[in-house]
């Protein structure tokens, strides 16, 4: 399997961003209030970027099923995701208000590095790319709902964005995206994954760069 075999060759960066210092105190319910919703702001100027990389991914697909997959996928971030992160953003920010200004530098490296994938790769590296926040959210999402169970999360701060990643309507998403990656395991030769698997690391080290801005709030680097 080709995502497991990236996450193998990563294990250690994986595994910062899974179990990181932010996830932690958000399932504990312990994260504050002010660096919750400092990270929803971001998270919601980088689903918006998010978004715009999936029609680069369309641009790179070689075929209807790669473009059907591209689109999909972009629509699942704008009609699901992006909504759910207005809805909690509205207790305390306009989302419909946040612009450039309001973007961190974390944020700037991390959508704009996918955007150089996509300029300078082809459909599999951009997929690659996306995968890590694609599928790494799913995983989270599930590993704490197993943790806490529907006892854990009965009055719990964070419930519903627990509940968003850990549901079924996610978790269909994250297994159909690995699944995606999977079927080009037999295409990938060693130095086709070495370059993957260097994608891969990156991302996955901007999302746990993007957890620690959340705990520090800081908007520079």
């Amino acid at each position: 399997m080709l995502f497991q075999k990236l996450i193998k060759t990563n294990a250690k960066i994986w595994d910062n961003y899974l179990h990181h210092d932010f996830v932690k105190s958000l399932e504990k319910g312990t994260l504050a209030r002010e660096n919750f919703l400092f990270y929803l702001k971001q998270d919601y100027i980088y689903l918006l970027n998010y978004a715009k990389c999936y029609a680069l991914l369309a641009n790179n697909a070689t075929n209807a099923k790669e473009l059907r997959f591209a689109m999909k996928f972009q629509n699942y971030i704008v009609d699901g995701e992006l909504e759910l992160h207005k809805s909690i953003l509205e207790l305390g920010i306009n989302a419909d208000k946040l612009g450039v200004k309001d973007e961190s530098l974390t944020n700037i490296a991390y959508t704009r590095y996918m955007q150089s994938v996509a300029s300078s790769g082809d459909f599999v590296d951009m997929l690659v790319a996306l995968s890590s926040c694609a599928i790494g959210y799913g995983y989270i999402g599930r590993e704490i709902y197993e943790r806490l169970g529907e006892k854990g999360l009965a009055n719990h701060p964070y419930e519903a964005w627990i509940r968003t990643y850990a549901g079924a309507e996610f978790q269909n998403e994250t297994k159909e995206f690995e699944n995606f990656v999977n079927a080009y395991a037999d295409k990938i030769g060693a130095p086709k994954f070495d370059k993957l698997s260097e994608i891969f690391y990156t991302v996955t080290r901007l999302e746990c760069a993007f957890w620690q801005h959340g705990l520090e709030m800081k908007m520079d680097l």
